[in-house]
């Protein structure tokens, strides 16, 4: 199911998959490897992908970069760009991420939860874990985030549009 948007109340709601939004992708460090290899992995299959850092494997803070993706990604709200960051255990990404308006991070380690996360939770920042996570894991996690959509069917994915709403609704206290 390609992107959209529906509108409601005030607020516009990125729906379907996020098949041809731009990909922001970042790590610290211990998450350089992955990220390159994924980013060119993404990049062959026809993905749009820009690298936010880090540019080498010389130690680095995890929020710097990631912040810049979570930024990128909070200008629209994930309704035209999504994003990757990436840390030794996926947590460091996710916390920076967390704090930026219209950006909804999950930390996933598997399929079934990045499928999950983006049907049920309209997620558009996605933690992985370089030390836990091979490449393979890896691509076959991130293209099944990319591919699942949210909300495609309005009855039976009422509750989870209620929730991301609820959800969204904290942003309004954010600059």
């Amino acid at each position: 199911m390609k992107p959209g948007v529906i509108r409601v109340g005030k607020r516009l709601v990125p729906t379907g998959s996020h098949e041809g939004k731009r990909i922001y992708i970042g790590a610290d460090h211990r998450g350089y490897r992955l990220k390159e290899t994924l980013k060119r992995a993404l990049r062959q299959r026809g993905w749009k992908v820009t690298d936010l850092g880090t540019y080498s494997p010389r130690r680095t803070d995890y929020p710097i970069p990631i912040t810049r993706v979570a930024r990128a990604v909070g200008r629209t709200e994930g309704r035209k760009a999504v994003g990757i960051g990436i840390c030794g255990s996926g947590i460091g990404a996710s916390i920076p991420a967390a704090k930026v308006r219209g950006v909804h991070p999950a930390l996933i380690r598997t399929v079934a939860m990045a499928r999950e996360t983006r049907s049920h939770n309209n997620t558009n920042f996605l933690s992985l874990p370089a030390s836990e996570i091979s490449l393979k894991k890896a691509l076959a996690v991130v293209t099944a985030w990319l591919r699942e959509p949210f909300y495609s069917d309005p009855v039976r994915d009422a509750a989870y549009l209620r929730r991301y709403l609820q959800t969204a609704k904290l942003d309004d206290s954010r600059r």
